[in-house]
């Protein structure tokens, strides 16, 4: 998922920056690079599968004959944290943007940012990104093959779906939209706070208890509804559904952050997190171990659920403050990183399933495999962004 959620680190890189923080930039960057890791690594767990009766309903568009049970640790650890992650740092230059620009210029640059890309990549990027599973069953079950012609035109009657990794494209627009929503609610009722400080957001614990009784609140009733991994919607915007509120608020959390000030609050570069980072780095530690011990001795338990939802938030703060410790000025290959970020996202799923492909026949360990996919796919994509970007129009938009 640029408001520099992910390009000048993100994707509301047009925001005025005038307390920039180059640990949110790169922070954004390193979620990116997360989605990467996690999309490489799907096709090596050992948990994957292939549908040849619906091939769009298979674990993974592209699933390897090789795998390894360390994938499975990747990828669990990173559905943790790395979605909410993103959020929250989306989150953080909404209210500076709004300011700066108004709602309806904040819109219609969400909409070109957003909604463009949106469209675009549903009727170009994800189809091709999908036909691979296409050719994989036609060679593992001798499915006849069908051309991309064909493929295409099935994927659009189908209502466009699914939409791949744009998920989380329309799910940031909708919640850009609701903040655009609350600025104007605040602005019309005169309600915006005069105070000058805040007790959740100047203090870390505060700010840590605050955030994991919230997920509860966001994540629990929704979780007696909906299974963990139930995705729904209509057309193309589908959603994991016991996750929806829970994800609004690390976006309103980081929109709270950053309507405080990045460098008033306890997220400042020389705050209260940045000063225990090793401290929170502990914490996140520590709780991913309590998950990782409560899913393998007991995965029915009914704590599961508490214990995943503190995890993921200590895990998100402690990324945080390692991040505001580790990067106070900028370093200029991260800069470029963050500048490009956006399309890395955008991109990264066509290049990472066609390399998947690419060595899937291979006489290769799993481990070169998923590094020539994993280095390749960032490479490729940073590289095709950089070259994108010089395009006037394209920069504009990514």
């Amino acid at each position: 998922m640029d408001e520099r959620v992910l390009a000048e680190g993100s994707i509301h890189s047009d925001a005025l920056r005038t307390d920039r923080n180059v640990a949110f930039d790169y922070l954004r960057s390193f979620g990116v690079l997360l989605v990467l890791l996690h999309h490489a690594a799907l096709a090596y767990v050992t948990f994957g599968f292939l549908n040849p009766y619906d091939f769009m309903q298979t674990f993974s568009p592209v699933v390897d004959g090789l795998k390894w049970v360390g994938f499975d640790r990747i990828v669990l650890v990173n559905d943790t944290f790395f979605m909410p992650l993103l959020f929250f740092v989306s989150g953080l230059f909404v209210w500076q943007s709004l300011q700066s620009k108004g709602a309806l210029r904040f819109l219609a640059a969400r909409f070109l940012r957003l909604g463009l890309p949106f469209i675009l990549g549903l009727l170009v990027i994800i189809p091709v990104a999908y036909y691979p599973t296409v050719l994989e069953n036609y060679l593992v079950y001798q499915v006849p093959l069908q051309g991309f012609g064909a493929f295409w035109l099935d994927y659009v009657k189908g209502g466009l779906n699914p939409p791949g990794p744009l998920w989380f494209i329309w799910l940031l627009l909708a919640f850009d939209l609701l903040a655009v929503l609350w600025y104007g609610f605040l602005r019309a009722t005169g309600l915006r706070s005069t105070r000058t400080s805040s007790p959740v957001l100047d203090n870390p614990i505060v700010f840590a208890i605050v955030l994991i009784g919230l997920s509860f609140a966001a994540y629990l009733p929704m979780r007696i509804a909906f299974a963990p991994g139930q995705w729904g919607g209509a057309g193309p915007l589908w959603l994991e559904i016991v996750r929806a509120v829970w994800y609004l608020l690390y976006f309103g959390m980081g929109v709270a952050v950053g309507a405080r000030g990045l460098e008033r609050g306890a997220f400042r570069s020389d705050g209260p997190f940045a000063k225990y980072w090793w401290a929170w780095l502990l914490a996140g530690a520590g709780s991913y171990g309590v998950l990782t011990w409560t899913y393998s001795s007991s995965p029915a338990s009914p704590w599961a659920k508490y214990v995943f939802l503190i995890e993921a938030a200590l895990v998100v703060l402690a990324l945080t403050a390692l991040f505001l410790k580790a990067f106070r000025k900028p370093v200029r290959v991260l800069d470029n990183l963050s500048r490009s970020s956006y399309g890395m996202y955008l991109l990264h799923y066509l290049v990472i399933l066609w390399l998947q492909y690419a060595v899937l026949r291979t006489s290769m360990p799993v481990g070169a495999k998923f590094g020539i996919v994993f280095v390749g796919g960032v490479a490729l994509c940073w590289i095709s962004t950089a070259a994108l970007r010089r395009i006037p129009g394209v920069r504009k938009v990514v």
